[in-house]
């Protein structure tokens, strides 16, 4: 029974989606699993799932993975960010003598010649599901031009997209469903190494031009600086100081859990107490899974606590996990939080369209459309922190500096652009912009999700105001009020 009282299911079913009709060819030479968002060789359902088909098939696995140089808001950012991530698979593969190859393109359009090439020779195609950004698009495409069987994996989240059966329209709604859902869920995890179980591991006999394009791939890994220099990407948008790597996820993973889990039931929404997990831009990339997150977090609840603690609450905040709040807040930020974006977004196209906010929204929208603004920016006056708001200035410059920006701030980030710019199109365009182009977890459902509350998504109707009509206040005076910040102003604040 789960924590509903209802009967458990075969909750790994509901992870699977088969694209289309076809059976795999025997013929074959190898099962293609395509990395394309769970980059990990780790607790990674697709890629189990990619290993039982070879061992049912009696084939070898070839993993591939693939760096375009033209994909939207390309930059130095997040090509540094892939290529850290890359080099650790490139000592993976080698020690587990695993058929990893490595596309980086120096050209748009590279990988597409060799991609063709492996389809020709695939029993099936295995990949990963996810619902935002070129690659839903391109799993739909793919779909319905290949001549092999396509299967995609969700490896997102703890609740498998298949779960949901239409978007939810706020965490209450979901966060019931992920109470009724959790245990089973929980229990059952995607396996640690799912290769050590890969049955066969001959080399494949790699063609002329996929040994060139292989090894141009390594020396561009091995070389990410000089290479990333000679592309035609956003060189303005300069690399961070996180390591894309799946070591420096876990890495902080562990920070947090030892050190600021305890605080984060109080201070969350402080950024000067440092107290958030500060895992999203690994999360984003796959390099660590939302399995061992919550996982790692549990083994933090009071030495007595265990899963039968567990009560199905209602979609109430409190009383589900009866354990530490620090714990409980937590999980309920990365699992029903996190999770609403993804489950959203597989159900709805037009995710990221101004029309898929809720009705009400629109409404009180509309009816402040043409309330008059005190201040009106352009977009790259916004990305370069000139406005007449020192709060807002010191997030968007932490944002453009350091590619991340604390959860609180970005709320208030949101609120301040729907009144600094003409109509709220206009605001969600810019907010979708500066997100995607500086955040290296931006381009996300969980980012979407955070853009789109600011306009009414996911919440409710509050007191009517200017601008906002109905949709929640925030500014920068009532944030001050709340909080001091004057670390966070001292360290992002006051830039010429």
């Amino acid at each position: 029974m789960n924590a509903a009282g209802q009967p458990m299911e075969n909750i790994d079913d509901h992870r699977i989606f088969k694209r289309n009709d076809r059976e795999p060819d025997p013929g074959g030479e190898y099962v293609l699993y395509w990395m394309q968002t769970s980059h990990r060789f780790q607790y990674n359902y697709a890629l189990e799932y990619a290993v039982s088909r070879a061992n049912e098939l009696d084939k070898p696995l070839l993993i591939y993975e693939e760096l375009r140089c033209d994909y939207p808001w390309a930059s130095d950012r997040i090509h540094a960010f892939y290529l850290e991530g890359m080099a650790g698979h490139k000592d993976i593969a080698e020690q587990e003598e695993i058929n990893w190859l490595p596309v980086v393109e120096e050209e748009g359009g590279e990988s597409r010649g060799i991609l063709d090439g492996l389809f020709d020779k695939a029993c099936c195609l295995i990949s990963d599901e996810y619902p935002v950004y070129f690659i839903r698009d391109r799993n739909n495409m793919l779909a319905g031009e290949l001549d092999i069987a396509f299967v995609t994996v969700d490896s997102n989240g703890l609740i498998p997209l298949g779960l949901t059966e239409k978007a939810p329209y706020n965490a209450y709604f979901f966060r019931k469903i992920m109470q009724r859902h959790f245990v089973e869920c929980f229990t059952s995890p995607p396996k640690e190494h799912p290769l050590d179980e890969l049955e066969k591991r001959s080399p494949l006999n790699w063609t002329r031009r996929q040994k060139e394009i292989r090894q141009e791939s390594l020396d561009r890994i091995a070389n990410p600086t000089g290479f990333i220099a000679t592309l035609d990407i956003d060189h303005d948008v300069a690399p961070i100081g996180l390591e894309g790597t799946r070591r420096a996820a876990v890495g902080q993973l562990d920070r947090f859990a030892r050190h600021s889990l305890k605080r984060y039931d109080d201070k969350r929404n402080d950024p000067d107490a440092n107290a958030t997990s500060g895992l999203s831009p690994w999360l984003h990339f796959g390099k660590i899974s939302e399995y061992e997150v919550v996982k790692e977090v549990l083994e933090h609840q009071p030495e007595q606590w265990d899963l039968n603690n567990i009560t199905f609450n209602g979609g109430s905040t409190g009383g589900f996990f009866n354990g530490d709040p620090n714990v409980d807040s937590f999980l309920d930020e990365v699992i029903t939080w996190r999770e609403v974006g993804f489950h959203f977004a597989h159900h709805e196209p037009e995710y990221d369209q101004y029309e898929s906010l809720p009705g009400w929204a629109l409404e009180t929208l509309e009816k402040h459309r043409d309330d008059p603004r005190d201040y009106i920016y352009e977009l790259e006056e916004l990305a370069q922190s000139q406005t007449h708001d020192e709060l807002w200035n010191a997030a968007q410059t932490q944002l453009r500096e350091e590619g991340v920006m604390h959860n609180y701030l970005r709320m208030l980030w949101g609120k301040n652009v729907m009144q600094w710019t003409p109509n709220p199109e206009i605001a969600l365009a810019y907010l979708i912009e500066l997100n995607n182009r500086y955040a290296i977890d931006g381009r996300d459902p969980n980012s979407y999700s955070g853009i789109f509350w600011c306009f009414g998504r996911f919440d409710r109707a509050w007191q009517e105001r200017p601008i906002f009509g109905k949709t929640r206040y925030m500014t920068s005076k009532s944030a001050r009020r709340k909080l001091k910040l004057d670390r966070f102003l001292e360290q992002y604040g006051h830039r010429d």
